[in-house]
This record gives C-alpha cells, sequence and structure tokens, in this order.
C-alpha cells in the first residue's frame, strides 16, 4: 500500500514523527542521563560510603584538585591522596560498568530487528503486518522499563536495559519499515527526513526532560518515559492503519533459509558497503555521545558536579537541537531534489570528524557547546539521508523488513562494540581523550566507505 497524498498520508506523516520521538526520547533518557546515574550511584556507595566524601556532587571538588596536582600547582595531603586514588578506581569502574552493561545489551539485540522484521513480513492480521509488534514492543519496553527503574545492582542493570532494549527494537524495526512499505521513491528522502526529525527531536527531549527533572524525581522519571513510549506505539497503529494481511500470500518458512538470508543481502556489493559504513558511523557516535555525562564531570576543566553535568546534558540538547532539525527538514528532501545520496552522508561523515578535534584539544564547557552543536547538525545530515541510501540499495525490495533488519544490525554491532572500547581505553589512558581520537577515525572511515557504492550518486 503506498501513500498517494491526501488525509491518510499526512496521518502517517505526523503519527510516525510522534511514535520516533517518544521511542528515540526512551532511548535517550535511559542511556544519555538515567543509567549513568544509576551507575555512578552504585559505584560511589562502593567507593565513597565510608570516607568523608558525602555525595556524589562533591567529587568535581576533587576532581579538580586531581587536576591541579596533575599540573603541579597544587600538593595533596596524604587524606586528599588517598582518596584521589580512590576517584582514579570510581572514574576507571564506572566507565567500565556502564560499558560493559551497554555491550551486553545490544548484544543481545544484535538480531532483534532482523527477526522481528521477518516476522512482521510474514505477519496475518486485519490490522496489518506491523501493527502488533509495534504495539507490542512499546507495552513491553514500558514494562522492563519500570523494573528497571527498582534495579539497585549493576547485574540488575543490565538485566532489565536488555530486555528493555530488545523490546524497543521490537518497536522500532516494524516503524521504520512502514516507510518502504507505504511511501513512494520519490518521497523516501522527506519521508526519511522526517522520520529522522522525529529521532532527533526525541533524543534531544528524552535528554533534555530527564536531565531536568533527575535532579528532582531520581530515578521516578522512568515513569515519563514508560507513558511516552507506550502512547506513541498506540497513536500510530490507530491513526496510520495498514490494510489488512490476513490474505497475505507466503512461502512456507524454514530456519536455514532465514539464517541464510542474512548473508543473501551482504552478498550484494552496495549493501555490503552501506552495511560497514553504518557500522563504523554509530561505533564513532556513539563512543562520544554514550558519555556525554562523565566527560563533562571527569574531562572538562573545571569539573562538573553530578547535578550540574545532568542540567547542562539538558541544555546541550536544547542548543543542539535547532541546527539538527533545520539539517534533517532540508537535507532529505534537497538529495531527493537533486537526486543523490553519497555527498550528504560523506560530507556529513567529514564534518563529524573534524569537530571531535575541538573537545580533544580545547577543555573547557563553551568549547564542549561549540563541539556539540556542530556535531548534532552534521549528524542530522548524515541520518536525514542515510535512511534513504539504505533504502535505495536494498537487494530485494520484497524482503525489505528482513533486510532493513540487517542493516540495523550494523547500528547496533556498532553500538554494542563501541562502549565497551571506549570504557577500556577510559581505563587504560585514565581519561577521555583516547575516545575522541577513536571516535574520529572511526568516522572517517565510515565516509570512506560510502565512496565504492555504484548504484546511488
Amino acid at each position: 500500500m503506498k501513500y498517494l497524498g491526501g488525509r491518510p498520508y499526512y496521518q502517517y506523516l505526523i503519527s510516525l514523527a510522534i511514535a520516533s520521538v517518544f521511542l528515540f526520547a526512551c532511548y535517550a533518557a535511559m542511556s544519555g542521563v538515567l543509567l549513568p546515574n544509576s551507575v555512578q550511584t552504585v559505584e560511589f556507595r562502593h567507593y565513597f560510603s565510608d570516607t568523608t566524601i558525602s555525595t556524589v556532587n562533591d567529587l568535581a571538588q576533587l576532581t579538580d584538585l586531581n587536576n591541579q596536582v596533575k599540573a603541579g600547582t597544587a600538593t595533596a595531603t596524604a587524606e586528599q591522596q588517598g582518596l584521589i586514588d580512590l576517584l582514579g578506581k570510581y572514574e576507571a569502574s564506572r566507565a567500565s560498568a556502564i560499558s560493559l552493561m551497554m555491550g551486553i545489551g545490544s548484544f543481545f539485540t544484535l538480531f532483534a530487528q532482523p527477526i522481528v522484521g521477518v516476522l512482521s513480513d510474514r505477519w496475518r492480521s486485519k490490522s496489518g503486518r506491523r501493527a502488533f509488534w509495534i504495539v507490542l514492543g512499546g507495552v513491553l519496553g514500558g514494562v522492563f522499563m519500570i523494573a528497571l527503574r527498582y534495579s539497585n545492582t549493576i547485574a540488575m542493570l543490565t538485566l532489565f536495559w536488555t530486555v528493555s532494549q530488545i523490546s524497543l527494537n521490537f518497536m522500532q524495526a516494524p516503524l521504520s519499515t512502514t516507510v518502504a512499505d507505504r511511501v513512494p521513491e520519490n518521497r523516501v528522502g522527506m519521508v526519511s527526513g522526517i522520520s529522522g526529525i522525529g529521532m532527533t527531536a526525541g533524543f534531544a527531549s528524552g535528554m533534555l526532560v530527564s536531565g531536568l527533572v533527575f535532579n528532582k524525581l531520581g530515578l521516578n522519571t522512568y515513569f515519563i518515559f514508560v507513558f511516552a513510549v507506550v502512547v506513541g506505539a498506540l497513536l500510530f497503529v490507530t491513526l496510520a492503519k495498514d490494510r489488512s494481511s490476513k490474505d497475505l500470500r507466503l512461502e512456507p518458512f524454514s530456519w536455514k533459509e532465514f539464517i541464510r538470508g542474512f548473508g543473501t543481502a551482504l552478498k550484494d556489493r552496495d549493501f555490503r558497503w552501506v552495511w560497514i559504513a553504518r557500522f563504523m558511523m554509530y561505533f564513532g557516535y556513539t563512543g562520544v555521545t554514550q558519555f556525554t555525562l562523565y566527560i563533562l564531570q571527569s574531562h572538562l576543566q573545571p569539573a562538573l558536579s553530578a547535578s550540574a553535568a545532568n542540567t547542562t546534558v539538558s541544555v546541550l540538547s536544547v542548543a543542539s537541537l535547532p541546527g539538527q532539525l533545520v539539517m534533517l527538514l532540508f537535507a532529505g528532501k534537497l538529495s531527493d531534489k537533486v537526486g543523490k545520496r553519497k555527498p550528504f552522508v560523506i560530507g556529513s561523515s567529514f564534518i563529524m570528524a573534524a569537530v571531535l578535534i575541538i573537545p580533544l584539544s580545547i577543555r573547557t564547557l563553551p568549547a564542549f557547546f561549540v563541539f556539540y552543536v556542530i556535531f548534532a547538525a552534521a549528524y542530522g545530515i548524515y541520518i536525514a539521508v542515510d535512511v534513504a541510501l539504505v533504502i535505495d540499495v536494498l537487494p530485494d525490495k520484497s524482503a525489505s523488513g528482513r533486510d532493513l533488519g540487517v542493516v540495523n544490525v550494523a547500528s547496533n554491532i556498532g553500538q554494542m562494540i563501541a562502549p565497551v572500547a571506549a570504557g577500556q581505553l577510559v581505563v587504560l589512558t585514565s581519561g577521555y581523550s583516547s575516545v575522541f581520537t577513536m571516535s574520529i577515525v572511526a568516522v572517517v572511515l565510515s565516509a570512506l566507505a560510502i565512496i565504492p557504492i555504484r548504484r546511488v550518486k
């Protein structure tokens, strides 16, 4: 069913944007603010419960003292040096814990999107192929987010983060596949841009709300996002109704062919290069963004307290949103108009790599703001056009759910490996400078992987 225009088309666009906002707000809030705060609370209790440091906010002064001692402008007493040693262990353990948690979560969600993609491709229902899975993923994601709110150990946080991620992926994959299902080819770039706007606005609003509200509500902030994701799923399937799939004709299902199907798409040369580019981009992007809250507290000089870092994350999301939305709004439409995708994806990737040099060389909050705003705008160009590029190179349009799931595996693997690699770099180098370097290399490689693609200009 392809939309030709009219009210159903615009209802689809609006409900897709809203569902995307609410879904990605959950991702952003959990990974950017709620989980990092939960982890550092657990680690703080482990290392500082029997010391004179009473709250996690007090670590900002200790961090500044540590920087002064390293610079040779201050001398620590024996007691202060003992606390500084604990600070080093705390920061390493905090980074290692969050990276391990994110890595495990991403590992178990690697094949969630391809699996639900195939299941939804074959789903017979009066409400169509995708609706059931969108609602199921949203509801289960909300349930496990409630469980996550009451988790008080790293093991429990890891468990419920993993199952909530799997559930939200069950919502995300069919939702994104509706673009390939219902949108004519000459509008794919524009609709991809709108979908990207929803994703970007979701990330920004998730960071904004969670960062501002966490200092007041604490972990009860989870309930805001539980409500949002369930409403988003229900709203989409109500406003953007699909035609019945009860009469869908299907070939007999074979697990052997299903597993082979993953490799079938990757045998296509252009699809393989897109897959590699997507992996490298998300590896580089996640490596930095996953640790934003900790970077504000440990990398910048002077260091921010935990509460100040939460608030600053919110301000950063607001400051970066306008530029990113403008790029999302026009980049996809412009790529449709000029009939080219590669220049937009390659150019945005190189811009992202260039601005990563700013926080690497200038460790101040104003410089970080400049970096963050430009970085977000360039990423807006990338995500507006990248989805259209992927759809353009799909090797089998009849299996779009499966193949879009396969390319999303690249995103998941990048998001899985990046925090682990970044966390280990923090442990080995006792800082975040090496993380920025790692991300620069990855984003440049992502740009270079787009060049050999032949079917798309």
